[in-house]
């Protein structure tokens, strides 16, 4: 694996682009091995790997990970020492290669296994600065024991904390935690689906904010879904990190949602604001958003109530993804107050929730069991459409030999 003395930082951009994290260049240790089954990178790293090549970024991860090892966390054959690739000196094509598949945008995020259990964990590096600070304390508070359970908490846990020998020039700190997959991935296709995703992120930021924590920059990107309960061998760790090259997933073994019902999270508290009481809640500057509330353009530089920003993300992130879900639309009028003009006219997100599980209650088991399709303008394939089709029919059957979600069925009644 060659030396590169190009930039090596890593470097994380939120969704909207507007945040950079510069890390120091990890110095390389002694030359790796070199494998006897074909060519060293090392030796002409250009034509060896091409565009499969390790990044810069992926160059750090690499030299660290013998460190990692001897700490219980093993990544992916790409990543050790003496690397080479599993093509190299083959016919195979590298893009079917596994160890080909690297990193894209978040080159500070990398996926890895836990030794001890097997379990698929991702690895986050973090330092003491105004960008990270704040996650981790969020992270420690939501994944106190006396938290971490709760059923309405959907804050990723804080599974360890790593500080790696002989590297704290470069990092404070890699923080660990379950990998979890996009939210969407397989996507959602029954209502019933549709519901329970809505039920559960109103629910995860409603139990924030009454622990006086606003999230901060609230998006899509940021929400992702436990998978273990629909694919309980795993998945291809890089399948979130890099949407542009994964695994096939036709041999995987998977069950439907409402075969197997999933837990959603919000995950990226680096622009979080956490308060000691309600009576401590103060406006904020806001550091990075992907969702920019109309109150920032009047005045960019006055601070805001984040959580009436929260509430405006989220409805954004709501509606942005609802309008093309012709099933889903009836859901709208519940969410059309959190995108208001005027912060103060905005609803706290417990009075979203209570209205939303209101409409649960008018929501018919046939209706629940809908397909929710999709717009002709959200771009989606003909070959997209006929295998949510075949999806649908799967999942219908599913509904009644299973049943619908027990959380689509609220108890109390809601006055």
């Amino acid at each position: 694996m060659s030396e590169q003395v190009t930039d090596t930082s890593w470097t994380s951009k939120s969704a909207s682009g507007n945040v950079h994290i510069s890390h120091p260049t990890i110095p390389p240790g002694d030359p790796p091995a070199t494998s006897e089954a074909g060519p060293s990178a090392e030796d002409n790293p250009v034509d060896v790997h091409g565009p499969y090549a390790l990044s810069n970024a992926e160059g750090n991860w690499s030299r660290v990970q013998e460190t990692l090892e001897s700490m219980g966390y093993m990544l992916r054959p790409r990543y050790r020492p003496g690397w080479i690739g599993s093509w190299i000196g083959t016919k195979r094509r590298p893009e079917s290669c596994e160890d080909s598949i690297g990193l894209v945008d978040h080159q500070i995020t990398l996926d890895a296994v836990r030794m001890s259990d097997g379990s698929q964990v991702l690895l986050k590096i973090w330092n003491q600065s105004d960008r990270d600070g704040p996650e981790l304390s969020v992270l420690e508070y939501f994944s106190d024991p006396s938290r971490v359970n709760d059923p309405q908490n959907h804050c990723i846990p804080l599974l360890d904390k790593l500080r790696p020998e002989g590297f704290s020039h470069a990092l404070d700190l890699i923080l660990v935690e379950p990998l979890f997959r996009t939210w969407d991935e397989p996507p959602l296709v029954m209502v019933a689906e549709g519901l329970c995703f809505i039920l559960q992120v109103l629910e995860g930021l409603e139990y924030m904010h009454a622990h006086n924590v606003a999230h901060g920059d609230i998006h899509g990107g940021n929400i992702l879904m436990d998978p273990r309960p629909i694919f309980p061998d795993g998945f291809h760790g890089a399948f979130t990190l890099n949407p542009y090259h994964r695994m096939p997933e036709t041999r995987l073994r998977r069950f439907t949602r409402i075969q197997a019902p999933v837990k959603y999270y919000y995950i990226d508290f680096g622009s979080s604001s956490m308060f000691s009481s309600y009576e401590e809640r103060k406006p904020v500057r806001l550091t990075a958003a992907a969702y920019l509330p109309p109150e920032f353009f009047a005045n960019k530089n006055a601070p805001l109530d984040p959580f009436k920003q929260d509430v405006f993300a989220l409805g954004m992130t709501l509606i942005g993804h609802i309008r093309h879900r012709p099933g889903l639309h009836f859901t709208l009028t519940a969410f059309e107050g959190m995108i208001d003009n005027n912060p103060d006219d905005r609803p706290t997100i417990a009075q979203v929730k209570t209205s939303f599980v209101r409409l649960l209650r008018s929501v018919k088991p046939r209706q629940m069991r809908g397909r929710i399709g999709w717009t002709w303008s959200s771009g989606h394939s003909l070959r997209q459409r006929l295998w949510e089709i075949g999806e649908y029919f799967r999942l219908l059957y599913h509904s009644y030999r299973f049943g619908l979600p027990t959380e689509l069925f609220p108890e109390r009644p809601i006055v």
